[in-house]
């Protein structure tokens, strides 16, 4: 949570505020003195955009890190497969877009 604030430039002071919490009691959660409610966790996963997770702040193991953001994480595997599909899409167009420009090159030279 500590990184977020920072990356963020927000102060522990408008964080606790926006959450209707403590000041220090925020301060004891960064450093880890104690564990939030799970509604509290939720507010804060929800707050941060998934920046940090619910499974960060009650120390669930694998949940440490996340490597997707957090919108692309709730997606459905329907979504995920299309987002490839598109992905798959997009090189084969720049592929063949460079082929295209190889083939103008050419052209131009022989003029």
């Amino acid at each position: 949570m500590k990184d977020y604030l920072f990356r963020k430039n927000l102060s522990v002071k408008q964080l606790a505020a926006d959450l209707k919490i403590s000041t220090s009691y925020l301060y004891q959660l960064i450093r880890g003195e104690r564990k939030p409610s799970i509604e509290l966790a939720q507010k804060i996963e929800e707050y941060t955009g998934g920046e940090v997770t619910l499974g960060m702040l009650l120390g669930i193991k694998g949940e440490e890190k996340t490597t997707k953001p957090y919108y692309y994480r709730s997606v459905s595997s329907e979504h995920e497969r299309r987002f490839s599909s598109l992905e798959d899409a997009t090189e084969r167009f720049k592929g063949k877009l460079g082929e295209i420009e190889d083939r103008l090159l050419k052209l131009e030279k022989e003029k």
